[in-house]
């Protein structure tokens, strides 16, 4: 159809990702940090962005710090619906298509708590659709004009299980997303969400790094911020005055060992079985986790692009309602 697009849009603490396909897929991503603004004069760098929309200018990115993310468990936020519109700004830009007063079909991600609640998903919908009418945003000086016609949600965590649908379709799986904030788990049976296995863990790698930052400042006598054990993790140890200290290295990685075994933990603590079930992990935090994860549950699959994993999942949906009505 001229000037309609089916856009998946993952909107994370951390990172938002959005797909297209035109084509071949078009990706983006971007870190979901988002400040309000006026006369902005600093020049912005790759991966930044500044936004006007209704009023007001947003900056957008990687020149702002960790405390610009939003950790509130609501996804309703001014935060995320930015970010949403720019995904989609982001992707109507690689179009070879006339973009003038384009006509979106959505998927996007909602916390487990709000997807088992039909009032908050209609607001949700509402309030991220602008009630229908047209979004007119500005992205670094660009202009963007489109409208959500129509927009469909699905529960964090559903990983790889629908753009795989021949590889699962006779499995019971289970899926671990380690987001910042939260680990979402799932349980599929024959590619079907079972409602009672849907549960959510407060055990994201924002919270480990607050517990590891905690370790150090206790065990060093010093101010060890979360935004430290950033580097931390690069470096592998934590470095004094230009001193590594070596049984750092130690305490890092066994509060990594903790904090999985911790998810694994509550999970069996709500009653999900790990029988018969293949365990795939996706998210940000995997990455992080996978030595550890590897450890705790040998078996268990790491995503080969594990922050892409869930809005792959979207678009095949969204592109299978789609046509399902053409």
């Amino acid at each position: 159809m001229h000037n309609h697009f089916l856009i998946a849009v993952d909107s994370g603490k951390s990172t938002t990702k959005g797909i297209m396909k035109e084509g071949t897929l078009q990706k983006v991503k971007f870190e979901t940090k988002v400040e309000e603004v006026s006369n902005l004069g600093a020049d912005l760098t790759p991966g930044s962005y500044s936004v006007e929309f209704g009023n007001k200018t947003y900056l957008l990115g990687n020149m702002l710090g960790e405390s610009k993310m939003d950790f509130s468990l609501s996804k309703k936020t001014d935060t995320h619906r930015i970010c949403i519109y720019l995904a989609i700004a982001q992707l109507l830009k690689k179009s070879k298509q006339n973009i003038v007063l384009s006509k979106i079909s959505l998927a996007v991600n909602i916390p487990i708590s709000l997807y088992k609640n039909e009032k908050q998903k209609i607001e949700f919908s509402e309030f991220i659709r602008n009630n229908g009418d047209t979004i007119n945003i500005i992205v670094n000086n660009k202009p963007f004009l489109f409208r959500i016609e129509s927009i469909h949600l699905f529960p964090e965590g559903i990983g790889p299980i629908y753009s795989n649908l021949n590889l699962y379709r006779q499995k019971r799986v289970l899926i671990f997303d380690i987001g910042s904030l939260n680990v979402n788990i799932q349980e599929f049976n024959n590619l079907i969400p079972i409602y009672d296995k849907m549960v959510t863990a407060d055990l994201g790698v924002n919270i480990l790094r607050s517990k590891i930052a905690d370790k150090l400042s206790t065990e060093y006598g010093i101010s060890v911020s979360d935004s430290d054990v950033e580097a931390i993790y690069r470096d592998k140890h934590l470095i004094i005055n230009g001193e590594k200290m070596v049984e750092s290295k130690q305490i890092v990685d066994q509060s990594m060992t903790n904090h999985v075994k911790e998810i694994f933990n509550y999970a069996r603590s709500r009653k999900v079985s790990f029988s018969n079930s293949e365990v795939i992990v996706v998210g940000g935090g995997s990455l992080l986790l996978k030595e550890h994860l590897k450890q705790e549950y040998p078996a268990a699959a790491i995503s080969n692009d594990p922050q892409m994993s869930n809005v792959l999942s979207f678009l095949t949906i969204l592109e299978a309602k789609h046509h399902g009505k053409s």
